[in-house]
């Protein structure tokens, strides 16, 4: 059976990027340029594989964006988090993506502040 709405209510489209509203892409960029970056243009990114370094003018291709509600304090609370592939996507097999040189992923509170940036080089 389903459930009818009331002609004022609007059901948004599962592909809505509702995110997008709250965060969006060019403010995750540029946290991550000013982050990693600062005012030069390389910088050196240590990973379990090693150091890399990296040129400003690079690709930051956003990923993926989430938002978590915690029901009890614990870790950040409740956040936003959005994964950058740094150097853009070099290629996707099975689901897994692999990025030119590595992920960043960005923490942010409620307020949209940033709590902190972990960098892998492994999908999360």
């Amino acid at each position: 059976m389903s459930k009818k709405f009331p002609n004022h209510y609007k059901l948004m489209p599962i592909s809505y990027p509702i995110l997008d509203d709250f965060l969006p892409d060019s403010k995750i960029k540029e946290d991550l340029l000013t982050i990693l970056w600062e005012n030069e243009l390389d910088c050196e990114i240590e990973l379990e594989i090693g150091t890399i370094k990296v040129p400003r003018s690079t690709v930051l291709e956003v990923i993926s964006k989430s938002c978590r509600q915690n029901n009890y304090p614990i870790g950040f609370g409740n956040y936003y988090a959005a994964q950058v592939a740094i150097g853009g996507v070099k290629k996707l097999t099975c689901g897994i993506l692999e990025p030119v040189y590595c992920f960043a992923t960005l923490f942010y509170n409620w307020e949209l502040n940033l709590i902190t940036t972990d960098v892998h080089s492994d999908m999360r």
